[in-house]
């Protein structure tokens, strides 16, 4: 079992509270992220088995697999911030998940609430200057794709949605 961080919450619901309020996240804050992003794979899984239709369960798979694009993004900016790996866990290895998920119905209000956390979520990594910022400016090339902020050669750093 991946161990939580000393003075993490105790649960997923209140990890993502503390990194949601959380206005210049620092290395504690990522770790946070890390298992939360990690975990939410699983729980886009576990909506997509019970979605309507293949088109929304498409999209929740998909949802699922950025939450852990995201979760691997963050570990290495974590890396690059402090010079030590914090590795993604898996779902069974995800202190966050050892409770049974609740199932939840899979409806247009849900989904949209979906969409406003994810939103919210991505507030907080495009509108701090994170430790995470700071790492990439540093080393561009430690987030690939996107990231907090991205660069080029010819480019200035400027911000980017992960």
């Amino acid at each position: 079992m991946h161990a939580l961080p000393e003075g993490a919450p105790a649960t997923l619901n209140e990890a993502f509270a503390l990194v949601n309020a959380a206005t210049n996240p620092g290395v504690f804050e990522l770790k946070l992220m890390v298992l939360a992003e990690a975990a939410g794979q699983a729980l886009y899984g576990a909506m997509a088995e019970d979605a309507p239709n293949d088109e929304v369960k498409a999209l929740l798979l998909a949802n699922g697999r950025e939450e852990m694009a995201h979760a691997h993004r963050v570990s290495r900016a974590i890396g690059a911030i402090t010079g030590e790996d914090y590795p993604v866990p898996s779902a069974e290895e995800n202190p966050y998940l050892t409770a049974p998920m609740k199932r939840r119905p899979v409806t247009a209000a849900t989904l949209a609430g979906l969409a406003q956390s994810e939103f919210a979520g991505d507030s907080l990594y495009t509108g701090s200057q994170s430790a995470a910022a700071v790492a990439v400016v540093k080393n561009p090339s430690v987030l690939t794709y996107t990231g907090v902020l991205t660069s080029s050669p010819s480019k200035p750093a400027t911000r980017a949605s992960w």
